[in-house]
C-alpha cells in the first residue's frame, strides 16, 4: 500500500514539473509582450509632457523682430586676412530662428579675396533696452569658393546706432540698405537672346520668402508661334550696400512645357528701386517692372 501511494505521489510531481515547464517554454514571448506593452505605455506619457513643453516653448520663440530687418555693411577678419562683408536679416521663421545671408567678397585693403554666401539662422541670447544678442549658425550655401568654410559667431545689434559687431572675427558692420524684398513683387517685360535670337520673355515675381528666397513665373516663346513658361525658384546671394539684389534663379516646374525640356536658368541683378532686372551670365536677359 505504501509503494502505491509513494508511486502515486511521485507521478503526480512529475506531472505538475512537465506542466511547469510547458507553460514557461510556451508563454516567454506572452511576458515580453507585456513587459514592452508597460514600457512603451510610459514612454507615451513622457512624450506627451515633452510635447507640451516644446508647445510652449515654440510659442514663446515666434516673437519677430521686425527692427533688425536689414543689411549691414563693412567688415571681418577670418584665415584670408580683412574681407569685405554684407550681411542680410530677413525676419524672423515660424520656428522663431531669425533668417539671414553672409555675403562675402574682397576689401580694398585685401584685394584677391573671392566672393561668397552662405545662409545663417539666429537664436536670440540676450535682449536689453537699445541692444540684442544674436547667436547666429550657418546652414546652406549659396555660393562657395574652394577651401572656404561657414563661421559661427554672436553678433550685438545696436538699435540706436544701426550696427553689428561681434568679438568674434572682429566683425563691423553698420546699416546700409533695407533687406525686405517685398517690393520686387511684380511684372517684368523684356528680352534675352538665347542661340536662336531675340525672345520676348515675361518675369512675374509672385511671392518673396522669409530667407530672400523668390517664387517667379518665367514665359518666353522658344519657337515662333509657342509659347512656354515655368516656375522659377530664385535666391538672393546678396543685398549690396547701394541697395542692388543679386539673385540666382533655377527652375522648378512646368506650366507649359517646352520641346526641348530645359529650363532657362540664369543670375542677376535687381536695381535697387526694383523696377529693372539685368542678368549678369549671358543670355542677355534684360527686363523692367510694368509699372
Amino acid at each position: 500500500m505504501k509503494r502505491k501511494i509513494l508511486a502515486s505521489v511521485i507521478m503526480t510531481a512529475a506531472f505538475a514539473l512537465t506542466i511547469t515547464a510547458a507553460c514557461s517554454d510556451n508563454n516567454t514571448d506572452d511576458y515580453l509582450i507585456e513587459q514592452a506593452t508597460t514600457e512603451t505605455t510610459t514612454a507615451t506619457e513622457t512624450t506627451t509632457t515633452t510635447t507640451e513643453a516644446t508647445t510652449e516653448a515654440t510659442t514663446e520663440a515666434k516673437k519677430e523682430y521686425k527692427e533688425l530687418v536689414n543689411t549691414y555693411s563693412g567688415k571681418y577678419v577670418a584665415t584670408q586676412g580683412i574681407t569685405g562683408l554684407d550681411f542680410s536679416v530677413f525676419g524672423t521663421a515660424e520656428d522663431g530662428d531669425i533668417q539671414a545671408l553672409f555675403s562675402f567678397h574682397e576689401d580694398p585693403a585685401n584685394p584677391g579675396v573671392p566672393t561668397g554666401s552662405y545662409l545663417m539662422e539666429g537664436t536670440v541670447v540676450e535682449e536689453k533696452k537699445d541692444a540684442i544678442t544674436v547667436h547666429f549658425r550657418g546652414t546652406d550655401w549659396e555660393k562657395k569658393p574652394e577651401t572656404y568654410h561657414i563661421i559661427e559667431f554672436n553678433g550685438v545689434f545696436d538699435l540706436k546706432e544701426g550696427t553689428l559687431k561681434s568679438d568674434d572675427y572682429e566683425i563691423d558692420l553698420k546699416k546700409s540698405a533695407g533687406a525686405d524684398l517685398t517690393y520686387l513683387i511684380n511684372e517684368y517685360d523684356g528680352i534675352y537672346s538665347p542661340d536662336t535670337g531675340d525672345n520676348t520673355i515675361k518675369l512675374t515675381v509672385e511671392d518673396v520668402g522669409d530667407h530672400g528666397d523668390l517664387k517667379a513665373v518665367f514665359e518666353y516663346e522658344p519657337q515662333m508661334g509657342k509659347k512656354s513658361s515655368f516656375i522659377t525658384i530664385g535666391q538672393v546671394t546678396n543685398i549690396a550696400p547701394d541697395g542692388k539684389v543679386t539673385v540666382s534663379f533655377k527652375g522648378d516646374k512646368w506650366i507649359e512645357e517646352a520641346d526641348d525640356k530645359k529650363f532657362v536658368d540664369f543670375d542677376g541683378v535687381f536695381s535697387a528701386d526694383g523696377l529693372e532686372f539685368t542678368e549678369n551670365g549671358g543670355r542677355n536677359i534684360r527686363v523692367y517692372a510694368d509699372r
